[in-house]
């Protein structure tokens, strides 16, 4: 049987609290670029912009986040 000291408990801890800031910091950069495109898309002059991410916005909020999940995960196919 395995034993596991604190010190193999706290590096991998730590390991994984590393990859959680990572992960976190790329989404939310991630999240601010594409939330400005779709800011300067909304207050475009053009009207194909403005129908454009007006569209995207009520795709993703008139749609329940696990369904999202779904999709992502298994795809349309």
């Amino acid at each position: 049987m395995t034993q596991f000291t604190f010190w193999d408990i706290l590096r991998n801890l730590l390991l994984a609290a590393r990859w959680t800031v990572l992960l976190s910091l790329v989404s939310f950069v991630g999240g601010g670029v594409v939330g400005a495109a779709l800011l300067f898309l909304r207050i475009g002059g053009r009207r194909w912009m403005r129908l454009l991410s007006r569209g995207y916005i009520q795709l993703f909020q008139g749609t329940p986040l696990l369904m999202q999940l779904f999709l992502a995960f298994f795809g349309l196919g």
